[in-house]
């Protein structure tokens, strides 16, 4: 009976240590692309931010990750609000001992980015795909890509016409770190 319990206790501890959470910051940029077209016309804009990102997640046995972000975008002088709130599921492909390892899966989430007289918040949904190098056994160096469809949309009049504003995208590429707990 004793060697069951042991075997017990020693087969949880090996798993504790295969599952970990995790906190991470990055640092990058933001790319909001938005058109805007009448019933004659059509343009695109591309608002272009850096962003800090906020990241609380769990690893499952190295292979995969399911996390909560929370993402600043710094405002230009036009824009009041910025930002995004999104969750995830990475499938991780462990390469080199565990010690690099390339990442990709889905993501979905709410942005919100207000303007005086425009709000293009909405939810959105996407992918990303990138890079965790662990530098020691509690610390990993990330970087990677992110491309979300966005669907906040609303109808301005300016001097008598109507315009259709379309949030389009949101592309973004950052670098960070990610301390395992």
């Amino acid at each position: 009976m004793k060697k069951i319990v042991l075997a017990a206790i020693l087969a949880t501890g090996l798993m504790a240590a295969e599952n970990a959470n995790y906190f991470g910051i990055t640092f990058g940029n933001a790319e909001l692309g938005v058109e805007g077209s009448t019933p004659s016309a059509s343009a695109n804009i591309e608002a272009d931010d850096g962003h800090i990102s906020f990241t609380l997640g769990h690893y499952y046995e190295n292979t995969a990750r399911a996390w909560a972000s929370y993402t600043y975008v710094s405002p230009n002088d036009n824009v009041d609000v910025s930002d995004a709130f999104s969750v995830g599921y990475d499938f991780i492909l462990p390469l080199a001992e565990n010690k690099f390892s390339l990442y990709a899966g889905p993501v979905i989430g709410y942005t919100r980015y207000e303007e005086p007289g425009l709000d293009l918040s909405g939810f959105h949904y996407g992918a990303q795909a990138g890079v965790i190098i662990r530098l020691i056994d509690n610390i990993e160096f990330e970087a990677g890509y992110r491309y979300l469809k966005e669907n906040g949309n609303e109808t301005v009049n300016i001097l008598g016409t109507d315009i259709k504003v379309e949030a389009d995208d949101l592309k973004m590429w950052y670098v960070g770190a990610n301390l395992r707990f």
